[in-house]
């Protein structure tokens, strides 16, 4: 499973001003007949972030954005409907339609198109926009450099951990599409770990390819989560109340202010932390593919067993040598303790497997199956060409993946 650039939507080179077209935008069906829009109507929106997320506000209407809105950083935009393959309705972005008093006249573009994720350099920040670019290159930049450390992620997937706090909540439509992201450990299969990996990609994937998301997706559910803790309806925690449209309002930082109770404090921000967690993951992606690499991170939610994180890597290779993907796995379960398990494939065959093991038992049980397992795999059409069994934890190494300034190129002179 791959996330790049092209599958985010996100332009394989740098766009100019020169590209006046923008990527589609998936909008519900039920919603275009609510507005009324008509198959090549052209209507304007107002652009937003609210609490880092983008928002468009089209004929009154909320309408959340994908990061892929992204490259149009106009307050106002002009969208153009339009009907996809699929016989559903997109928004593209567009030009302006000609000024009553002054007719074949456009509207100028008040910014440019740019090319996320992106880190800006000085000269790159002094030729945009003051208004708005430094807080788009400071985001993406705090996204593509978050140092690594303890997984939020993980800390909430741990059975039970969201289960109390979504009962609070009141909310069974959450729970219910918790119940549904959660794997068994004891009824694992092919079939559930590749739903898990779809869903994982995030919805801006589905999105840009016109196709509606998975209910699945973590981002979108956590995002529902702090929706729902600070939502005035339902008893925002902490007495966090917006009465009135605000686009500078921040419900995080007003609840780190109010709440009294350090839990649910601590609870919200962990959360937050978690959304920006995997939306370090996904720029990251995005910036691997833009170095010729293929990066890609998730966590595996159970019911029974502790979450399951999963990294899969793809340096480049020289013309001479086979592809190689290494597919790096990390558990913490309560029977067998802390595991690391790294799956070297080499070419489509040829298997190399080392494993960390901080239990003696789980060691010598490895030792004493590992023929079975190679076993498996050359009934599978797979080779093993060696396993290696470690007694002990797995040792620091380099970070597995190190932006450089391959991609971080801004044309502002075109």
């Amino acid at each position: 499973m791959i996330i790049g650039a092209d599958a985010l939507g996100l332009p394989g080179r740098v766009a100019t001003l020169n590209n006046l077209e923008g990527p589609l935008l998936a909008i519900a069906t039920p919603v275009a007949k609510d507005l009324n829009l008509q198959e090549g109507q052209v209507v304007q929106a107002t652009f937003r972030l609210t609490g880092g997320q983008p928002e468009l506000i089209l004929k009154g209407r909320v309408i959340n954005a994908p990061p892929v809105i992204l490259g149009q950083m106009a307050p106002t935009l002009w969208l153009k409907v339009v009907q996809t393959p699929q016989g559903g309705w997109a928004l593209q972005p567009t030009t302006a339609p000609p000024t009553p008093s002054a007719p074949g006249m456009q509207a100028l573009q008040a910014v440019a198109p740019l090319s996320l994720p992106t880190t800006a350099s000085v000269s790159q920040v002094a030729s945009a926009p003051t208004a708005v670019m430094p807080a788009v290159y400071s985001r993406m930049a705090n996204l593509l450099f978050r140092p690594p450390g303890t997984s939020d992620v993980t800390q909430l997937f741990k059975p039970g951990t969201l289960d109390a706090l979504l009962q609070t909540l009141a909310r069974p439509d959450l729970q219910s599409q918790w119940r549904g992201m959660q794997l068994s450990m004891a009824q694992l299969s092919p079939q559930a770990l590749s739903n898990a990996l779809a869903s994982a990609v995030g919805a801006e994937v589905w999105l840009s390819r016109g196709l509606p998301t998975s209910p699945s997706d973590p981002k979108q559910f956590l995002r529902r989560v702090i929706q729902a803790m600070q939502n005035p309806d339902k008893g925002a925690i902490g007495g966090v109340q917006r009465d009135a449209v605000d686009d500078n309002f921040d419900p995080l930082a007003s609840l780190d202010k109010s709440t009294n109770d350090p839990s649910e404090s601590a609870t919200f921000t962990q959360i937050q932390h978690a959304v920006e967690e995997l939306e370090s993951a996904q720029v990251q992606a995005v910036q691997a593919q833009a170095q010729g690499e293929i990066l890609f991170r998730m966590t595996l939610p159970f019911v029974d067993a502790n979450p399951v994180e999963l990294v899969f890597r793809k340096e480049p290779r020289g013309p001479d040598q086979l592809p190689l993907l290494t597919v790096n796995v990390h558990s913490r379960s309560d029977v067998f303790g802390p595991v690391w398990l790294k799956t070297q494939i080499e070419g489509s065959q040829h298997i190399d497997l080392t494993m960390w093991a901080e239990r003696t038992d789980v060691a010598s049980a490895a030792r004493l199956r590992a023929s079975e397992l190679g076993g498996q795999l050359q009934g599978a059409g797979l080779n093993m060409r060696s396993f290696k069994i470690v007694h002990g934890a797995r040792p620091e190494s380099p970070a597995d993946f190190v932006p450089t300034g391959r991609g971080l190129v801004l044309d502002m002179s075109a």
